[in-house]
């Protein structure tokens, strides 16, 4: 046998779609269809430890408003530690100073490790126990 024998090369007329596919090729369209406009929303990505967050909304104030939000930073940065910024006070609608206090009473409660850096931004790492 011959290569030639075993491969035949087959054309669209040849092939029959309704029978193969259970679709007619007028059914196919011919221009392809266009994706639904992409929206600029922002969202939190999980998963999120519940009894993390839990815990975090038992100790009361803004801190449960601070702790979402980190876990925000968590799923743009990909990581559980990262440097605090400027933006996380715009997105919690909160001064420095209540940020600072609800980062300290995060890691009081040891829900984050928290280095803080006198004249700068601080660095937290998440601590999550279940993972």
């Amino acid at each position: 046998m011959t290569n030639s024998s075993i491969h035949k090369a087959l054309s669209l007329d040849q092939i029959d779609l309704d029978k193969e596919l259970g679709i007619s090729i007028k059914d196919v369209p011919l221009v392809p269809q266009q994706r639904p406009p992409q929206t600029n929303r922002l969202f939190i990505k999980g998963p999120i430890p519940f009894g993390w967050l839990r815990r975090a909304n038992a100790i009361g104030g803004t801190t449960g408003i601070v702790a979402t939000s980190l876990w925000f930073y968590v799923g743009l940065n990909g990581a559980k530690t990262f440097k605090v910024d400027g933006r996380l006070d715009q997105l919690c609608g909160l001064s420095r100073q209540t940020r600072d206090k609800c980062l300290k009473r995060l890691h009081t409660h040891r829900l984050l490790r928290l280095s803080p850096h006198h004249g700068s931004f601080p660095w937290i790492q998440i601590l999550d126990d279940s993972g």
